[in-house]
């Protein structure tokens, strides 16, 4: 492949062994959307089956995150396993990566920046993401609040990253991003901006629960070293059987009421 010959920005750059994609920017789209939708599909009626009474934004919360252990834990992996071959590679998977790196030609370029954004992505954000979806099919809000928020954190993290490397580079005329609006709105402005928005959503929530968990947790709790401010008689009297005819302690555990309760379930 000579210099060049290839529809990547900047034209300069040099790909050795790029062989060309024999599949269509729509084919391709549609293959991607049709195994999304097949695995979305599945796993909103495996949720129907086994929570029926499920909220629609818990629902929705454990579809986003199976689509994004999805991703990462397959489609991002695959882009790991083939690192230094991508633009040599003929199958489905590997084509997808070229079209998209059209809209960043680092991917095709053995970018050390991207490589390590994806290790981390594939490596620590997909399990807390599987991890998130499993909290809310088992009804487990602790582990599902605590992935949620750690995943969440990290996407809005690594997309601000990700958006940040390549403008800056952009400015510096070193720009990786073709400049047709299909390249730089579609596939990188839009494509990525879910992974923007629905994780500060999400990280809000479960930052607010947690919070809210807590507070109640606060309120119920003891109050540490009552006793101790208590004059000597009292102390006496409740080391005996309770002060006011109350067992020993009463006077100072409460327990959740109902309501507290509520504010830390699913």
């Amino acid at each position: 492949m000579s210099l060049g010959a290839h529809p990547y920005y900047p034209p300069s750059l040099e790909l050795p062994g790029y062989v060309a994609p024999t599949r269509g920017a729509a084919a391709l789209g549609l293959t991607m959307a049709a195994a999304l939708g097949l695995l979305l599909a599945a796993a909103d009626a495996a949720l129907r089956r086994h929570r029926r009474r499920l909220a629609r934004a818990d629902r929705a919360a454990a579809l986003w995150f199976v689509l994004c252990g999805a991703l990462h834990c397959g489609f991002e992996l695959y882009y790991l396993a083939h690192f230094r071959t991508l633009p040599a590679t003929r199958d489905v998977v590997g084509e997808m990566w070229k079209e998209y790196a059209q809209s960043d030609s680092r991917y095709v370029a053995q970018s050390p920046v991207v490589r390590a954004l994806e290790t981390v992505t594939v490596a620590v954000v997909g399990p807390l993401c599987w991890a998130a979806a499993y909290g809310v099919w088992a009804g487990r809000a602790p582990v599902r609040h605590l992935a949620q928020l750690a995943a969440s954190v990290l996407h809005v993290y690594s997309v601000v990253l990700y958006y940040g490397t390549e403008l800056l580079a952009a400015r510096a005329g070193r720009s990786s991003c073709r400049p047709e609006a299909l390249y730089f709105v579609g596939y990188f402005v839009l494509a990525n901006l879910p992974w923007l928005v629905v994780p500060a959503w999400l990280a809000a929530a479960s930052a607010a629960h947690i919070t809210r968990c807590m507070a109640a947790a606060q309120r119920a709790a003891p109050a540490r070293g009552s006793d101790r401010r208590l004059p000597t008689g009292a102390q006496r009297r409740i080391a005996r059987g309770g002060l006011g005819g109350r067992p020993p302690g009463t006077i100072r555990a409460r327990s959740c009421s109902p309501k507290q309760e509520s504010a830390c379930a699913e």
